[in-house]
Formats: structure tokens, C-alpha cells, sequence
């Protein structure tokens, strides 16, 4: 019968010891691994379970306005990328306290009107910009904050991200 106590005290544990390490070596990396991709996997979830967007970036813009149009805060900030849904539906939230989400509808609209869509520099990136001029200097307040802006001609960029569950998502106004 094997007395495990024993092994140890000669050379005859050399070789258990030896599997016991190279099963660990084996194995470890394997778990690590393993651990690795939960953890990645748990973090990309919320990017998977996402499903507020279109099939293309204009979709998504459109779906966006008509969300505004309905007066529907909460759904257009879903249409924003996850990070930053919470920022988005405070600070439309706001424009709708305040009555200004009829002119932010106007605004957004006009600009899908004149924007030309921007070489991106990859597949799931889409890239639009406009002109817009401002014919007297201007100050718009914004998450508290006094912002001026001088007459003269400004090129803005709206940009948007697909989700590895294909849908589009606005990145950047």
C-alpha cells in the first residue's frame, strides 16, 4: 500500500512532485484564460445586449429625432453609445424641462439636411459633418456653462459607432 507520508522523504516524490508542478503549469494558464474572457465577455455584455439602433447610422439619426419628436427622452438616450446614455438623457431631459427640445428637433433635422458623409477609418465607424454659420457672435449655456461663440463659419461632426451586435450608435454630436 502507497504511504503518502513517505513519498516525500526519498526520491520516489521527485516524480510525483514533478507532475504535480507540470499538471499546475498545464492547467494554470488555461484558468487564467478562461478567467480573462469571462471577464472580458462580462464587460462587452452590456454592448451585446444593447439593441436601441438601426442598421445603418442614419437610421439610428432618424430614430433619434423621431424619439425627440414623441418627446421621449429616455428612448433617445439609448440611441447613444452605452457609456454615454445617462449624460444624454440628463441633458435631454433638460432641454425638454425647459421647453428648447422643439428647436434641438429643427436643428438636428437641418443638419441631416446639408451633411456629407465623411470617409471613416473603418468599417464600424460613420462620420458626417456640416456647416453651419453664425451670422453674430452667440452664447449657449451648456451643463452649466457659459459657451461663446463668435460669428463666422463652423464645421460640426456627428459620428457613430457600430455595436458588435451590428446596430449604429451616436458616438459624438
Amino acid at each position: 500500500m502507497l504511504n503518502w507520508k513517505n513519498i516525500f522523504k526519498g526520491w520516489a516524490g521527485v516524480p510525483v512532485l514533478i507532475l504535480v508542478v507540470l499538471a499546475i503549469v498545464w492547467f494554470l494558464p488555461g484558468y487564467k484564460s478562461w478567467q480573462l474572457k469571462r471577464a472580458y465577455d462580462k464587460v462587452e455584455e452590456p454592448y451585446y445586449a444593447d439593441t436601441y439602433g438601426g442598421k445603418t447610422p442614419e437610421e439610428t439619426y432618424d430614430m433619434f429625432i423621431d424619439a425627440l419628436k414623441k418627446g421621449d427622452v429616455e428612448l433617445a438616450s439609448k440611441y447613444f453609445v452605452v457609456e454615454d446614455q445617462e449624460k444624454w438623457n440628463k441633458t435631454l431631459s433638460e432641454y425638454k424641462k425647459v421647453g428648447s427640445l422643439g428647436g434641438f428637433v429643427s436643428e438636428l433635422e437641418e443638419a441631416k439636411e446639408i451633411w456629407k458623409r465623411v470617409e471613416s477609418v473603418d468599417e464600424n465607424t460613420g462620420m458626417f459633418e456640416y456647416e453651419v454659420v453664425l451670422q453674430k457672435d452667440s452664447t449657449l449655456e451648456y451643463e452649466s456653462q457659459k459657451l461663446e461663440f463668435p460669428a463666422g463659419k463652423y464645421t460640426n461632426t456627428t459620428e457613430f459607432l457600430r455595436y458588435p451586435s451590428g446596430i449604429w450608435k451616436i458616438y459624438a454630436f
